[in-house]
């Protein structure tokens, strides 16, 4: 492609992955790889895994500005994770700068990654009718973005809408942060993984000990079987999940709530408890007015929302 053709560059740091994509100067996505993050490396060793995704994409175009979302808590001023489980050697990196370094000195934005992945789907996908949309992002862990009139809302200190880490069983399960009965800690992909090696150990005969590998997507599989551990597993899932969505309807009402990530898949196994739940459990008013949609960008509404700031300072 000629050189003074501008795009932007989106990227999405997990702790297995690195996306990434081209857009043009409106927000079209162009192209798009994916590559392990080498989130346990050293810092160096991401940020090269980082470099090499995008400007494999860039080539020889005019970059404008790369967008990048990463899983943990964010300084985005100084251009920190400042505590990140899934990414232990980015902590206080100077990522910023180092990319900006990398990149040829171009503007780069940093945000966290569900926050990345909720404007993208308010601006490109599930929320672009909405003006209040809060994402669920269900995957391995739980994260949650709020997005009122195109921002988003981040609270005073910038950390709001971490709704994987709202209680909602107050003698639950310990949670990674520290904290019991988070919605993480009940929902997540973590949190399935170890209740069914728990069944595992308790009926060495089930269905689900015999599985090479628990993951969520085997659970399903066996759920959809009629298996009736993995059944109760994805009942009680959707039925905590419901219960948080109820909580985000009656203190929040937004428009919308966007589900999103690799849980979503096992669809009615998880929502249709959910459905009951948060039926049951919310205002009337509140679950008729806020409306429970999937996603639509996929994996890559965060690479998506990591450019926003771009197109809509």
């Amino acid at each position: 492609m000629a050189g003074n053709v501008g795009i932007y560059l989106g990227i999405d740091l997990g702790g297995t992955r690195v996306k990434a994509a081209r857009f043009t100067p409106d927000g079209v996505r162009e192209a798009s790889e994916s590559a392990p993050s080498e989130a346990q490396g050293d810092a160096d060793a991401i940020l090269e895994a980082i470099h090499s995704a995008g400007s494999s994409l860039a080539g020889n175009a005019d970059l404008l500005g790369v967008g990048l979302g990463a899983a943990g808590l964010l300084d985005p001023e100084a251009g920190r994770i400042l505590n990140s489980p899934n990414i232990p050697s980015l902590n206080g990196f100077d990522l910023k700068a180092r990319l900006q370094e990398a990149f040829g000195n171009v503007p780069v934005h940093m945000m966290n990654d569900a926050n990345a992945a909720a404007l993208g789907e308010f601006h490109a996908g599930a929320g672009v009718d909405s003006s209040s949309m809060f994402l669920l992002t269900l995957g391995t862990g739980i994260g949650g973005g709020f997005v009122v009139n195109g921002k988003i809302w981040g609270g005073a200190a910038g950390v709001a809408a971490e709704a994987g880490h709202m209680c909602i069983q107050a003698d639950g399960p310990l949670c990674h942060c520290g904290a019991r009965g988070c919605l993480e800690a009940c929902v997540s992909g973590w949190a399935f993984v170890r209740d069914a090696e728990e069944i595992a150990r308790n009926t060495p005969a089930s269905a689900i000990a015999r599985l090479p590998s628990l993951t969520p997507l085997a659970l399903a599989r066996l759920a959809e079987g009629g298996d009736a551990y993995a059944r109760s597993l994805w009942e009680k899932a959707g039925t905590m999940l419901g219960t948080g969505i109820a909580n985000l309807m009656n203190l929040l009402n937004p428009d919308c709530v966007v589900l999103a990530g690799g849980l979503g898949k096992a669809g009615s196994l998880l929502l249709d408890p959910a459905r009951r739940a948060w039926e049951s459990q919310a205002f009337e008013e509140a679950h008729k007015s806020t409306a429970v949609k999937m996603g639509a960008l996929g994996e890559w509404a965060g690479v998506r929302g990591a450019i926003q700031p771009f197109l809509n300072p």
